[in-house]
């Protein structure tokens, strides 16, 4: 038989009062996963995330942890170490405080102490600072030292790189990505770092208005996408109707700001339609080729969500 996914959110939909907050969110994470959840503000993942930690009374669809439903997480054998945006970190007491109470309160023993983790997180030097008077990165990474604390198997966590210089997010990665692929422990979380996601995620998903519009392997997904091209222009419209005519061209979608981005045929000849844009007038500025990235599948699967 094989083992439970890490994490299952089927057919996932909330409301609030008279707002629906999510909509249609089917998400799969796999034991050993580093999964990046993605989206805009305001997408849900969040709300996804706190649903699938049952920090939410009702919910309809279903939400599971290693197989167990969400609602009855304290069944749930394995330990989980969870980091939610804000930190709620006391601000009277030191980040060594916050941390030395999490652990008794947790009832944790063994697995990593309280010195491992300031040390992973590169907070030693600011342990004897209290909550308040923390950055707003610090205060993330605190939050993440609380959740490495002890031995869990999953880790959720909701923008943990957010506030972080581009070196606290290359370290923070780092850990993340050694926990995974060396200890197996699962790690999801949510993220506007796309260019630096896409380096150490495995599996994505990306939510746009409550729902999933894309998930999948990383490398798959990149692979799928094929070669991609990128042009910026006056008559958007115009060009956009060149691009959807040429037979190479896969799909073709707006960015803003006179920008189009398109998928290719691989090997495909982009002389003539260059060609046929200048021509047309259509006020080429900029047109190269480019290798699909993450931000393009998010680009991408965020304007399809948009139109459905």
């Amino acid at each position: 038989m094989s083992s439970p996914l890490a994490l299952r959110a089927e057919a996932l939909q909330l409301r609030f009062g008279s707002t629906q907050i999510l909509r249609q969110v089917d998400l799969e994470v796999r034991p050993g996963d580093l999964y990046g959840l993605l989206g805009r503000n305001g997408a849900g993942k969040t709300t996804t995330l706190r649903a699938l930690l049952g920090f939410l009374p009702s919910f309809g669809g279903r939400c599971e942890v290693f197989g167990v439903p969400s609602r009855k997480l304290h069944q749930l054998p394995l330990p989980i170490g969870v980091a939610l945006d804000p930190p709620g970190l006391d601000d009277t007491l030191t980040v060594r405080q916050n941390l030395e109470i999490a652990r008794i309160r947790g009832g944790i023993r063994g697995g990593r102490d309280v010195d491992e983790v300031l040390d992973l997180v590169g907070l030693v030097h600011r342990q004897h600072n209290r909550g308040g008077k923390l950055s707003h990165g610090q205060g993330r990474r605190a939050a993440v030292a609380r959740a490495l604390l002890g031995d869990p198997r999953l880790l959720v966590m909701d923008e943990p790189l957010s506030g972080l210089d581009p070196e606290g997010v290359e370290d923070l990665l780092d850990l993340f990505r050694r926990l995974a692929a060396e200890q197996g422990v699962t790690v999801v979380l949510s993220s506007h770092h796309l260019r630096e996601v896409q380096e150490v995620c495995t599996r994505v998903g990306v939510l746009e208005d409550g729902r999933t519009v894309l998930e999948g392997e990383t490398t798959e997904l990149l692979a799928r996408a094929g070669e991609g091209l990128e042009l910026r222009c006056a008559q958007v419209e115009q060009a956009l109707a060149i691009l959807v005519a040429w037979p190479p061209v896969r799909d073709a979608a707006p960015l803003g700001a006179g920008r189009i981005s398109a998928r290719l045929d691989p090997g495909a000849d982009l002389v003539p339609l260059l060609a046929k844009l200048a021509a047309a007038g259509v006020g080429l500025e900029e047109f190269h080729r480019k290798r699909a990235s993450l931000v393009d599948l998010f680009r991408r699967a965020v304007h399809q969500g948009e139109e459905a």
